[in-house]
């Protein structure tokens, strides 16, 4: 009683996984060895059949199939009591070749669930989990990628989740001593044992979605110097607690103590550490949960593709299996990592390729070859996560045999005699390198899309241009995070994968690769994708893949108003700054008196597409002047700084940079005031590319020669006061204005205000000494390291929903 529930499979997808899709799937997750798999956790279901009829599986007695009475008082029993006729037919036919064929592995999701049907053949249920009726196709259901029926509801069981935990973490100088070391390790009792290889520990360092969050998994503590600080593997191991005692979390740190100082002598085990805090130990498992994107994350074209990582062996065989998969990539000049599964066999193994490349998609059939036919051999399978789709699903013939894949055959015509669900998946798969079956193959083919040679577009350089941008998501779905708007705030409104990065990212994919149409890059389909984006650049940090959208917006922009023209709105709004410097002034009461007029506001919305219900942002009738002032030098102990002006502070509330100065200059700093140029945001933003790396460049420039501190010293820092202008001239404008060195000496001195006089102690005024700061969403992405002074957030606040032009032209969303 008072015992939290949970579904207990947990795979590294659950933010955004659905118990449906887990059930197509018998999905099992990183506590597989405590829990079991999905299969063993649905107790009934509904599924439409191909036809249009529904059939209910559960206990209850099914009615006669026969019995035209009975089938009209429960016509779903009646589907479903048709069906158990002749899949328990199949199954009595067939019963000395289940009984032979099914591996015993906890983790095997391949073929149909027809052990299920039979004692003792397979794995069998999960100890301690309910034995359901001999009718009941549930199990049937279970793992059959949606290829028999479309689930329509199901009736799932609970189990308590654990009072408390605690993890251990144990470093490696060898990975293959890391695996030698489970089946001894599982004998500890462990709730998860997972791997991650040096290279995903290596990008979990670096990767801006995970180095804040990496350190209990990075930092080991072992005897001398404590570890070596670039392990080869290393090894979750969590423990947990029941609720039986008072101190759940306690008992449970007990357990991971008395772990590591059992394991001390295990081969190359060179450092360890106890993970308690539940915060903690929440940053370790996000950080594993990322492990498939933090592999992806790296530039160019050859990335590790996932075609042998779901093969499950016995754990007893799991070294010497993923050793030989090293020689056989070893041989071929192929790299590789590898992570997750250990306790139950499952190491997702991923051959680092380019499968634009006929060469590479040939090694990748010999690689997917030599893994089958080993994992076989070492009594496996090779399908024990992720299902057989259409990458391992040509080998179900094989693995199973003539027999039952006929029987599977017999099964699949029983519900969907037409091949209608799903069709391809377990029956019929496709070879894994059949043409128009990989998503870069002969077929694909991309434009010759500029980059800033001439200042035409961004370089894309961190990631080898625009097309390798495009590429970079590889449909993880970090961002279809439900309830989280840290990555997406559009797609946590509309809920619509077309609003989300991934939906974006691909769209961008195929306009590239001329998918979508032949205009590319300006088609109407993809600028309904990007439409909603807020240009924010949280996916840039927050996803895994550093899928940077609001560049990919930007230079489709741009393609489109070279196509189609510039839209009024795009010139309004990006070349606001322009505006601002000759109605800022004398004109500014003019200006504010015609906002208010209703009639004003209606044309504004009518030419520009402004929302005539959103005011426009009033000029300052005294602007801040052009050029550069300086503060006094003297009673500066804290040196010069120059304070950027950004066209806002100038035009529109020039007491901000007022006041700035005055804060600074207060702080022990001779501050040196920067006006004369703009970020160029506004044009970025609308897409006006080629505006943006004339006039950025001028900025640069201007700034680059800037340097109050004298020649022959370090570059004075640069102080920004609007997030979106420090993003732009620190991440922005070096990837984008024709003298990238000068752009990138400037970004190295660029510097949030507000961290600078954190860092130096500046006081805040009496009546404002408990303030509540929401972050700007630029900050986060670009400038992650707050001083603590500055580090308070607006409790549940996670976008403001305005991101510049966005709420003038998207009023509701917004």
């Amino acid at each position: 009683a008072g015992a939290r529930l949970q579904f207990a499979p947990d795979p590294a997808t659950g933010s955004r996984a659905t118990v449906g899709g887990m059930i197509g799937n018998n999905s099992s997750g990183t506590r597989s060895i405590r829990y079991g798999r999905t299969v063993d956790h649905v107790l009934a279901c509904r599924v439409a059949l191909a036809d249009g009829s529904v059939a209910r599986f559960d206990d209850a007695p099914p009615p006669d199939p026969d019995d035209p009475a009975a089938a009209a008082a429960d016509p779903e029993r009646a589907v479903a009591a048709r069906l158990v006729r002749t899949v328990l037919r199949i199954v009595n036919a067939n019963e000395a070749e289940i009984r032979a064929r099914y591996p015993r592995l906890l983790r095997r999701v391949s073929g149909y669930n027809l052990d299920a049907f039979v004692d003792g053949a397979g794995y069998g249920p999960f100890p301690g989990t309910p034995r359901l009726a001999p009718h009941n196709l549930t199990p049937l259901v279970v793992g059959a990628e949606g290829g028999l029926g479309v689930l329509l509801d199901a009736t799932v069981r609970l189990v308590p989740a654990a009072a408390g935990s605690a993890l251990a973490v144990l470093h490696f100088g060898d990975d293959l001593a890391a695996l030698r070391a489970v089946p001894a390790i599982n004998g500890h009792g462990p709730s998860a044992v997972e791997l991650l290889d040096r290279r995903v520990l290596r990008e979990a360092a670096r990767n801006p979605a995970t180095r804040d969050r990496a350190g209990p998994l990075l930092r080991g503590e072992g005897a001398g110097a404590g570890g070596d600080p670039d392990p080869a593997a290393a090894l979750i191991v969590e423990f947990d607690a029941d609720g039986s005692g008072a101190h759940p979390n306690a008992a449970a740190a007990a357990r991971a103590r008395a772990f590591v100082d059992a394991t001390v002598n295990l081969p190359a085990r060179i450092a360890a550490r106890v993970v308690t805090r539940p915060a903690r130990q929440a940053d370790v498992w996000e950080t594993r949960k990322l492990g498939l994107g933090l592999i992806s994350n790296v530039r160019g074209p050859i990335k590790g593709q996932a075609f042998v990582e779901d093969a499950c062996v016995p754990v007893g065989q799991l070294a010497d299996y993923i050793g030989g998969l090293q020689r056989v990539c070893r041989d071929r000049g192929v790299t590789w990592c590898h992570y997750a599964h250990a306790s139950v066999g499952v190491i997702h193994f991923r051959p680092e390729l380019d499968l634009h490349r006929p060469a590479h998609v040939a090694v990748m059939r010999e690689i997917s070859e030599h893994a089958y036919a080993d994992a076989v051999a070492r009594g496996g399978c090779f399908a024990g996560e992720h299902g057989d789709g259409v990458v391992r699903g040509a080998y179900v013939p094989r693995f199973f045999g003539p027999r039952l894949y006929a029987a599977f055959c017999e099964v699949k015509a029983a519900f969907d005699p037409r091949h209608l669900l799903n069709p391809g998946r377990v029956i019929n798969a496709p070879a894994l390198d059949m043409p128009g079956l990989l998503r870069y193959g002969p077929h694909y083919r991309v434009a010759e899309v500029p980059t800033n040679g001439g200042g035409a577009a961004f370089r894309h350089a961190d990631q080898g241009g625009l097309v390798a941008a495009a590429e970079q998501c590889n449909g993880v779905g970090a961002c279809l995070t439900v309830g989280d708007a840290a990555m997406c705030p559009s797609y946590a409104v509309t809920r619509n994968e077309k609003d989300g990065v991934r939906g974006r990212a691909n769209a961008l994919r195929l306009a590239v690769s001329g998918q979508l149409s032949e205009d590319r890059l300006a088609d109407d389909g993809l600028h309904e994708a990007l439409e909603l984006c807020l240009s924010c650049k949280a996916c840039q940090t927050a996803c895994p893949n550093a899928v940077d959208v609001a560049k990919l917006k930007a230079d489709a922009l741009q393609a489109r108003h070279d196509a189609r023209g510039v839209p009024r709105g795009a010139k309004l709004i990006g070349r606001m700054p322009d505006a601002a410097r000759f109605v800022a002034g004398p004109l500014a009461p003019l200006a504010a008196w015609m906002d208010r007029r209703r009639g004003y506001r209606r044309l504004m919305q009518r030419l520009a597409g402004i929302d005539a219900r959103r005011p426009l942002p009033a000029m300052a009738r005294r602007p801040l002047r052009p050029g550069r002032f300086s503060t006094p030098q003297r009673d500066a102990p804290r040196g010069p700084v120059v304070l950027f002006a950004d066209t806002y502070s100038r035009y529109f509330e020039p007491h901000l940079a007022e006041r700035a100065a005055w804060l600074l200059t207060e702080a022990g700093f001779a501050v040196h005031l920067a006006a004369g140029g703009c970020c160029q945001r506004p044009r970025i933003s609308q897409g006006l590319l080629r505006e943006a790396a004339t006039r950025g460049g001028r900025t640069v420039a201007e700034l680059d020669t800037l340097n109050p501190a004298g020649p022959d010293e370090p570059g004075t820092p640069i102080l920004v006061l609007e997030p979106s202008c420090a993003s732009s001239l620190k991440d922005d404008l070096p990837d984008l204005v024709p003298d990238a060195a000068a752009a990138a000496r400037v970004a190295a001195r660029v510097r949030p205000a507000d961290h600078v006089l954190a860092e130096a102690g500046a006081r805040l005024p009496a009546d404002l000494a408990d303030p509540l700061v929401h972050t700007h969403c630029h900050e986060k992405a670009v400038f992650p390291d707050r001083p603590a002074a500055v580090a308070t957030t607006a409790a549940g606040v996670r976008c403001c929903g305005l991101a510049g032009g966005f709420g003038y032209v998207h009023h509701d969303l917004s």
